[in-house]
């Protein structure tokens, strides 16, 4: 994953690496930047957008490849991350979104496809994190808490939409499990940075 040059070794070579955020504010900032792309991306399913449940899934899946990146590259400190980091980005969510969907449709939305699409997903996403920063250890942990951050989101959203129904619920939803995704990549962004 040396390609996407995020190594902190790549920033300091050009002598423009960025000074690290604190593990909170990679949190927080992964948590709210998160959050409105995923409302982004719910409102494609809350305003019935697109047509179809495959081309549905299929323009959520680009809003979250698209714009994530890009919200969240503040919290690389290589340089150029601006540049560098939305490719990355794009690659391991749409690893993630196959393994998400390979299990939700094979499994036809039964026996918590989701949940099983979710643990494999993201843990091909931690590993790639992992190899494109150059962290060389610490796997179940990272994976861990991304997994607990991104589930608590996912099912907080879930009641949520039970209980407001319609396209408020959709749209909570959407914002529930972008806090909690958005908060497990803060976290995992920041710590394959550490050293």
């Amino acid at each position: 994953m040396k390609i996407f040059q995020l190594q902190p070794e790549s920033g300091q070579q050009e002598g423009e690496s960025k000074a690290q955020p604190s593990l909170a504010y990679s949190i927080l900032y992964g948590s709210l930047s998160f959050a409105a792309v995923s409302l982004l991306a719910y409102a494609i399913w809350a305003f019935r957008l697109v047509r179809g449940t495959g081309p549905m899934y299929a323009a959520i899946a680009i809003v979250y490849i698209g714009l994530s990146g890009l919200a969240l590259n503040r919290l690389v400190h290589t340089s150029k991350s601006w540049i560098r980091f939305p490719g990355f980005f794009a690659l391991a969510f749409l690893v993630y979104a196959v393994f998400w969907c390979l299990f939700w449709f094979g499994l036809k939305g039964k026996f918590h496809g989701d949940l099983y699409g979710s643990v494999l997903g993201l843990a091909a996403m931690t590993w790639m994190f992992m190899k494109a920063f150059g962290k060389k250890e610490g796997f179940l942990p990272l994976c861990a808490v991304l997994f607990l951050f991104h589930t608590l989101g996912y099912y907080l959203g879930d009641e949520l939409n039970t209980l407001a129904s319609g396209k408020a619920g959709r749209l909570l939803w959407g914002a529930a499990h972008g806090l909690g995704f958005g908060a497990g990549l803060g976290y995992l962004i920041h710590q394959c940075q550490q050293r």
